[in-house]
């Protein structure tokens, strides 16, 4: 259950959870393996995120249900394209994110174009739309979650760090996209979802080089 939330982008437990309308504690026991869901709640999962209950409760076969509407092109083909509920997000073609050692900023910042994204689908991932915009993944250190070329959808709202979630961060005028965990000595915990890069730690004197732009709510491969 805790690799579907991190498959849609690890929104924050407590936004996750009131999408269910579940407790924040209860998905946290269900994570940790500490209680079972019931069949309503494995209902849930399916209904809401279109969840194989197949993969969820066997392991087997594919996470989420061919042409489920966690995927935000099946979800507005799913839904009525009719209803102004939509948010047009700035694409930065020349933002590029490392998912490697760091990619350096570009000097412009001028949007190359806007893609739009249901509101709704966004809010699900617990994101706030109208503060969000699309840059690019580059490099293999976030594989097997985000793999190289992807598009990512930022929430730039959202700058408090969140243990475990992943952002976009400016680093000495490095962006990267990476897992961060805080520590409770204050030292932040750059982290790699490929285990062939090794965690890079940034003690509580050294955070003046470190800015979040945003969190990462939404990613995709393209073709």
């Amino acid at each position: 259950m805790r690799d579907v939330r991190k498959a849609l982008g690890d929104p924050e437990r407590a936004a996750f959870a009131e999408g269910l309308e579940i407790s924040k504690s209860t998905i946290a026991f269900y994570e940790r393996g500490e209680r079972t869901p019931d069949a309503n709640v494995l209902r849930l999962y399916r209904d809401r995120h279109g969840v194989d209950m197949n993969w969820l409760i066997s392991g087997e076969g594919e996470m989420f249900m061919p042409g489920s509407a966690t995927d935000h092109a099946q979800y507005l083909a799913n839904n009525d394209l009719n209803r102004p509920d939509f948010v047009r997000l700035p694409i930065y073609n020349e933002i590029q994110a490392s998912a490697g050692p760091g990619a350096t900023v570009p000097a412009t910042e001028q949007a190359d174009g806007v893609v739009a994204f249901a509101r709704p689908f966004l809010r699900d991932l617990g994101a706030t739309p109208d503060r969000c915009s699309i840059i690019w993944a580059r490099g293999d250190s976030m594989q097997p979650t985000i793999p190289d070329g992807s598009i990512l959808v930022v929430d730039c709202s959202q700058t408090d760090v969140v243990n475990g979630c992943i952002y976009v961060l400016n680093v000495d005028d490095d962006l990267l996209v990476k897992r961060v965990r805080r520590r409770l000595d204050a030292t932040i915990e750059i982290v790699s979802d490929n285990s062939m890069y090794p965690p890079e730690s940034l003690r509580a004197e050294q955070l003046r080089h470190l800015r979040v732009v945003g969190r990462v709510v939404y990613f995709c491969r393209t073709p």
